[in-house]
């Protein structure tokens, strides 16, 4: 019996596994199409709102395969539940469409949950030994004591953009300024960057931070990395993270050189501290092994210095909100079309093999009807309406079947329909009935046969 049970919890997790490995596969892919197209729209509106567009589809694309999608399916469409014994069912449904089948086997259920799984544990993984860096490196790095006219520098670009001073270290891991930390914010910078660079080089580095840490954008990059293991499999996951980070860096651009005050000059000093900080890189290997955010994160750095070179067309401020209205919608018409069509995969007891490997008789002539040998009661929904409740009340759903050859139920349908909830209950307990297989010349054979499920009030 505690066999019995182990295989059907582990059936049960390799099944919801699969459900959410298959239906993000599809969720993303639609979502990272719209967000694509999106973002070309968005690109004379600003990078504040292409930054936003991909950071929805980030999140909506982990998030939505783990809504019951099936159950919301069969409410719009009342389309049918399907199931099958000693099979996995991978049904692909789509609102207002019939929806059709591919039978796996247990044994690859359970391997594509294991590698989807190990795949998993191996990003959130890698993200928790990158924050275990993150804090070494925070924690080898020396405090450095300002001179009045570099804390002036610090000072002045905190203030404008109405934050707290961070604590300025010292370290000899990073070619560049990187802010880090949640609840204490630091500041690393390499060894000698006061007294190497000039002010307006320092200012523009600065102030650039100081817009990562106006935004919060440690904290949220935490979030973006961890939300997104899930579907870290994902090319369109690579995507979206990627254009994040390429977006984020843009709007602090905008940002710092908004407070420069000039952005030709802010884009020249760039330039200058991206050439500094090459000569330097063979010493330091921050960037792809930490969680800090620096100023040269995104390999962009042309289409930034584009950006602050150009003089874009002015779009009014009119336009720029019908533009993003119609991104914004267009994102959830793709969320919406990502749920509709989705794949789930429903496991079930058994280990015979199923009907597609055995012919399916009718009861009549030689072949004798199944015997129902163990039989599970439908319980009433509990959301049940009102009038279900009274004394008297009586309702019937008709499922159709088969019984294969080992007294397994397969291939579940309602035939006729009480109500979706009360359907769903049905199932679930024809799901548990065993038979005495039907016989045809002396041998179990597969039957169809209709079962009708009572539901009374007494």
């Amino acid at each position: 019996m505690h066999e019995i049970w182990m295989h059907e919890l582990l059936t049960t997790i390799s099944g919801w596994l699969v459900s959410y490995l298959t239906h993000s596969a599809v969720t993303l892919a639609a979502l990272g199409a719209v967000a694509w197209l999106g973002d070309r729209l968005l690109r004379r509106v600003g990078p504040l709102a292409q930054h936003r567009m991909w950071v929805g589809a980030l999140l909506a694309g982990a998030a939505l395969p783990l809504l019951p999608v099936a159950t919301l399916i069969r409410w719009f469409s009342h389309a049918d539940a399907r199931a099958v014994g000693g099979t996995a069912t991978v049904t692909y449904s789509m609102i207002a469409a019939r929806a059709g089948q591919w039978r796996i086997s247990p044994l690859l259920l359970e391997m594509l949950a294991g590698a989807y799984l190990l795949a998993v544990l191996f990003c959130v993984s890698r993200l928790l030994w990158r924050w275990r860096r993150t804090r070494a490196m925070a924690q080898r790095a020396a405090a450095l004591t300002l001179d009045p006219a570099a804390g002036a520098l610090v000072e002045g670009a905190a203030r404008r953009f109405g934050v707290a001073a961070p604590e300025i270290r010292c370290s000899a891991e990073t070619r560049g300024p990187v802010v880090l930390g949640l609840r204490r914010v630091l500041l690393l910078v390499p060894e000698g960057f006061f007294a190497a660079k000039g002010s307006e080089d320092v200012g523009a580095a600065l102030a650039h931070e100081c817009a990562h840490l106006a935004r919060r954008d440690f904290a949220k990059n935490l979030i973006y990395e961890y939300a997104s293991a899930a579907v870290a499999y994902h090319p369109a996951t690579w995507m979206m993270r990627r254009r994040i980070a390429e977006t984020r860096e843009l709007v602090c651009d905008e940002m710092a050189a908004g407070v420069v005050g000039d952005r030709p000059k802010y884009a020249a000093s760039l330039l200058r501290l991206a050439t500094a900080m090459a000569r330097g890189a063979a010493q330091t290997v921050y960037a792809n092994e930490t969680q800090a955010i620096g100023v040269f994160d995104a390999d962009i750095l042309e289409e930034r210095i584009m950006r602050l070179t150009t003089d874009l067309p002015t779009v009014s401020r009119t336009r720029k909100i019908a533009m993003a209205a119609v991104a914004a919608c267009a994102l959830l018409v793709g969320a919406g079309t990502a749920m509709a069509l989705s794949f789930d995969v429903t496991p079930q007891d058994g280990a015979a093999a199923g009907t597609a490997q055995e012919k399916v008789y009718k009861i009549g002539g030689d072949v004798s009807a199944p015997v129902l040998t163990h039989a599970v009661d439908a319980t009433f929904p509990k959301n049940a309406g009102r009038k279900t409740r009274k004394a008297g009340w009586h309702g019937v759903s008709v499922i159709s079947l088969i019984v294969n050859s080992k007294g397994m139920p397969e291939s579940l349908n309602v035939e006729r329909s009480l109500s979706a909830d009360f359907d769903q209950q049905a199932m679930d307990a024809v799901r548990q009935y065993r038979f005495k297989p039907g016989m045809k010349e002396g041998q179990p054979v597969a039957v169809s046969i209709n079962i009708e499920v009572n539901f009374s009030r007494y």
